[in-house]
C-alpha cells in the first residue's frame, strides 16, 4: 500500500522575494534555453538555477551540477530559503483556463516511500528514456535536494481527502504566484498530526498513478538504492510528490496532435484508399474540422492538409485486436495507439524506429494547423485527449502507454515546496 508522510517544506523567503512570479519556473523538462536566458534575467535567485533545463546537449552539465549546489547552499545560509519547524502536508491549488472554461485542480504535496514501479500500488503510464534519469540522477547526487515533486493521480471515489483539507484552505495561503502561463497556484500548509494521519489513512488502499515525473520518480527510486547503510526512515527512502484525486472536476489532460513529415511519394488517393479499409472518412474544412472532431467518440480523427481535410472514424476495433493481440482491451482502445499502429505504421508506412524523422507533436489544434499551411509539414493528424480513466485503466493492467500519450495542464510549477534528503 502507498505510503504518505508530511516533511519540514523548504521554500523562499517571502521576505526576501518580494515577488515569487520571478523565481518560480515551470518543470526542468518544459524549460528550453531561451527559457533559461528569460528566467535567469528575472532574479539572481531564480529556481532555474537548481533545477536546470531539459536534457539536451550543448551544456557543461558537470558544471552546472556543481553551480546548483553552491546556489542552493549560499542561499539557505543567507536566508533566501526557510524551512519550516514542523512537518506538514501541503494543499496545493491552481486555477486556470482552457478556452472559456474555467477550472481549479485541487491537489496536495507530501512525501511517499519509494517502492518498484509497478511492482505495489504506485503504477506509471509512459515509458521513460535513459539520459534524462541519468542528467536527474547526477543532480541529485550532487545537491541532495529532491527539487521538483512527482505529479500522481490517486483514486478517492469519496473525495474524502478533499473534504478534510477544504476547511485549511478557506484561510490565505502560504504561498500564491501567478506563472507566465497565467495560472495561480496556492499553497497551504497542515501540520496537525491527526488531520494528516486522516488523510494517510484515507488513501492507504489507493491506486497511484504517476501523470507527469516517471523520469524523476525512477531517479529517486535509483537513488535510494545506490545509498548503503541507510535504515529505512532516512529521508531518500520517500520521494516529494503532488497528488490529484483522478475524478477531480479540476483534472484536465489536452491532446496532443501529430504533425507528419518526409513522406516520400505522398499521394492524397493512396492515403484515402488505404484509409478506408480501416475508417469512415467524411469530408470537412478547416473552420469545422476541430468543433466535429471534439464532437467525436472514441477512435476518430482528425486529417489536415494543406488542400483538404477529413474527419475518419474507426469502423470495427476488430482490427486493433488483429494487430495488437498481446495487449489489453484497455490498451487497445486508445486512440494514441490506433492512431500509431493503424494510421501511422500500417497506412502511411512509418515504422516505430523511424518515429522521430517523421512525426512532431503540438498541443493546439490551430498551431498544428498553422506548421501545415506552412509547408513546414506535409499533413497533420489531429486527435482528442486520452481520458483520465483510460490512464488510470491502462496503468493496472501493468501497461506503459507510449510516449506523448497525455498532456496534464497545467505543469506544477517549480521552486514553491522541496525536500532535504539529508536531514
Amino acid at each position: 500500500m502507498p505510503e504518505i508522510k508530511s516533511f519540514k517544506g523548504i521554500r523562499y523567503s517571502l521576505e526576501k522575494i518580494e515577488n515569487l512570479a520571478d523565481v518560480v519556473t515551470q518543470p526542468y523538462d518544459q524549460i528550453t534555453d531561451r527559457m533559461e536566458r528569460d528566467y535567469k534575467e528575472k532574479s539572481a535567485y531564480n529556481f532555474v538555477r537548481l533545477v536546470l533545463t531539459k536534457y539536451a546537449e550543448g551544456h557543461d552539465r558537470q558544471k552546472e551540477y556543481a553551480d546548483a549546489k553552491r546556489f542552493y547552499d549560499d542561499w539557505y545560509t543567507n536566508e533566501i530559503f526557510v524551512q519550516d519547524k514542523k512537518a506538514a502536508i501541503y494543499p496545493y491549488w491552481q486555477e486556470f483556463g482552457v478556452g472559456e472554461k474555467q477550472y481549479t485542480r485541487k491537489g496536495f504535496m507530501c512525501v511517499v516511500r519509494l517502492e518498484e514501479l509497478g511492482k505495489g500500488n504506485i503504477l506509471p503510464h509512459e515509458k521513460t528514456l535513459s539520459k534524462p534519469k541519468a542528467d536527474r540522477l547526477n543532480l541529485l547526487r550532487i545537491t541532495q535536494k529532491d527539487f521538483e515533486p512527482v505529479f500522481l493521480l490517486y483514486t478517492d471515489a469519496k473525495n474524502i481527502v478533499n473534504k478534510a483539507l477544504d476547511k485549511y484552505c478557506k484561510k490565505d495561503p502560504i504561498l500564491e504566484v501567478k506563472d507566465e502561463k497565467g495560472v495561480t497556484h496556492k499553497v497551504w500548509a497542515v501540520d496537525t498530526p491527526a488531520s494528516i494521519n486522516k488523510i494517510a489513512a484515507a488513501i492507504k488502499d489507493s491506486i497511484f498513478v504517476i501523470a507527469d515525473g516517471h523520469h524523476r520518480y525512477e531517479t529517486a527510486y535509483n537513488y535510494r538504492n545506490e545509498l548503503e547503510g541507510v535504515d529505512a526512515e532516512h529521508p531518500a527512502n520517500y520521494k516529494l510528490i503532488t497528488l490529484v484525486n483522478i475524478e477531480d472536476p479540476g483534472l484536465v489532460i489536452l491532446p496532443t496532435h501529430r504533425l507528419i513529415r518526409n513522406l516520400e511519394n505522398f499521394n492524397l488517393e493512396d492515403f484515402l484508399k488505404k484509409t478506408n479499409e480501416y475508417f469512415d472518412i467524411k469530408k470537412t474544412d478547416r473552420d469545422h474540422i476541430v468543433d466535429e472532431l471534439v464532437a467525436s467518440d472514441l477512435g476518430t480523427f482528425g486529417f489536415y492538409s494543406h488542400i483538404t481535410a477529413y474527419i475518419l472514424k474507426l469502423k470495427t476495433r476488430d482490427v486493433m485486436k488483429e494487430v495488437m493481440p498481446d495487449r489489453s482491451d484497455e490498451y487497445r482502445n486508445l486512440d494514441v495507439a490506433l492512431l500509431h499502429t493503424i494510421l501511422i505504421e500500417k497506412v502511411l508506412g512509418v515504422p516505430p524506429e523511424k518515429i522521430e524523422d517523421h512525426v512532431k507533436y503540438e498541443r493546439g489544434a490551430e498551431e498544428t494547423m498553422r506548421k501545415v499551411d506552412s509547408g513546414e509539414f506535409q499533413i497533420a493528424m489531429l486527435m482528442n485527449p486520452t481520458r483520465p480513466e483510460q490512464v488510470k485503466e491502462v496503468a493496472q493492467n501493468r501497461e506503459r502507454m507510449p510516449q506523448k500519450s497525455t498532456d496534464f495542464y497545467p505543469k506544477l510549477v517549480s521552486g514553491l515546496v522541496f525536500y532535504d534528503l539529508t536531514q
